[in-house]
């Protein structure tokens, strides 16, 4: 496969890592790193010692070898920094929530189908193989009929003061739709306390399905202990997952008897190399289907509806 020439915009904490994911796919050519931040832009060169630094993305777009970039700047900028990437005609890997708004999110799924570009979001879960096996079981009716959903994304102590709702969230709402293949009428939820609307550091939602199916999410940026994880409850058993465990982190029960456990084996397989070689893959091919945009936008609908509803106290907000 002929190397991809890619480009990193954002080196954060979080950019730093999905940069080394990068450079872990054999096809791609990380030509780039972009950031605004000089001391992190100095830092950057430890992710790639090849790669070329800069504070201009311009520069970066105006490479006729870049054919991607991955953009993980700061939430607020998803919108902005990704329409400038598609408008320059480049596929685009953005992190986690597409945007802050269904208009914002709306757009930049519209402009990547208008210029036949991929367009894949950072929801990592939908490459866990745990996730997917789930989704198997779940479709083949181990569980029986399924009642609910339960996930937790507690963070340690010392996380910074960011909305649990915006960040935490959007990896369970995600995994939500993908095991229900479908999207919630409505959301309850409640959030707080926090340094005003939209900064909540704790947040219980809940997903209402059309056929009764029930999602709820707990998300907190401060916990005495992180917990990363999830059970879905059908008629017949129950699957629970956890997703920091080292071993036997996914596991069937049969509610009948509650010591029949079987715990599953799980391929050891890093999602976020995962991500990153789907979306290398799916440009190299120019296969649009490996990007997960129309997804990204539910889910982004999903959190809107959630945050009026905190805002409105936890009354049942529409998913529109």
């Amino acid at each position: 496969m002929t190397s991809v020439g890619v480009a990193l915009v954002g080196a954060g904490p979080w950019g730093t890592t999905l940069g080394r994911a990068v450079t872990r796919v054999p096809s791609a050519d990380l030509r780039w790193i972009c950031e605004l931040d000089p001391d992190r832009r100095s830092r950057a060169s430890a992710i790639h010692p090849l790669a070329r630094l800069t504070d201009d993305l311009g520069e970066v777009l105006d490479d006729p070898l870049v054919v991607a970039a991955l953009v993980a700047v700061d939430s607020p900028r998803h919108h902005a920094v990704g329409r400038q990437v598609l408008e320059a005609d480049r596929h685009l890997l953005v992190e986690k929530p597409m945007a802050l708004s269904t208009a914002d999110a709306t757009d930049l799924h519209k402009t990547a189908e208008a210029r036949n570009r991929v367009l894949a979001v950072g929801h990592l879960l939908l490459h866990h193989p745990a996730v997917k096996r789930t989704r198997e079981l779940v479709t083949d009716g181990v569980v029986g009929k399924v009642l609910w959903l339960e996930a937790a994304r507690l963070a340690g102590p010392g996380h910074r003061d960011v909305s649990a709702w915006w960040t935490l969230a959007p990896h369970d709402v995600s995994l939500a739709l993908y095991l229900f293949d479908a999207t919630p009428t409505h959301v309850t939820a409640v959030g707080g306390p926090g340094r005003g609307a939209g900064a909540e550091s704790v947040v219980w939602a809940t997903l209402h399905f059309a056929d009764g199916r029930l999602a709820h999410v707990h998300a907190a940026r401060q916990a005495g202990r992180k917990q990363r994880g999830f059970s879905i409850v059908g008629t017949q058993r129950a699957l629970t997952f956890d997703e920091l465990a080292a071993e036997d982190a996914l596991q069937v029960h049969d509610p009948a008897g509650a010591r029949q456990v079987e715990s599953l084996p799980v391929a050891p397989v890093d999602a976020l190399t995962a991500q990153c070689r789907s979306f290398v893959a799916g440009v190299a091919s120019g296969d649009t289907t490996a990007g997960n945009s129309a997804h990204a936008l539910t889910v982004v609908r999903v959190l809107e509806a959630g945050a009026r509803s905190i805002a409105a106290g936890g009354a049942p907000i529409d998913v529109v």
